[in-house]
């Protein structure tokens, strides 16, 4: 193991925890989306949206880590 990969472990593992972290704000978002009363649907879609992007931006930072890793 190199000393690279010392620290590229931590920061994979650390990537592969926001994205489990920021999937379940989306799932919870998505929920509250649901069942969101008449006055408050756009706030709970623009609170969706923001953590869809937040999700899809930790995956490609996850996958950009990982790639970098493999030859």
């Amino acid at each position: 193991m190199t000393p690279a990969d010392l620290f590229t472990w931590r920061e994979e593992a650390e990537a592969a925890q926001r994205v489990a972290q920021a999937e379940a704000e989306r799932a919870s978002a998505e929920r509250s989306c649901r069942y969101a009363p008449h006055g408050q649907i756009r706030a709970r879609q623009a609170r969706l949206q923001a953590a869809t992007a937040d999700a899809l931006a930790a995956e490609i930072k996850l996958a950009r880590l990982r790639s970098e890793g493999r030859p």
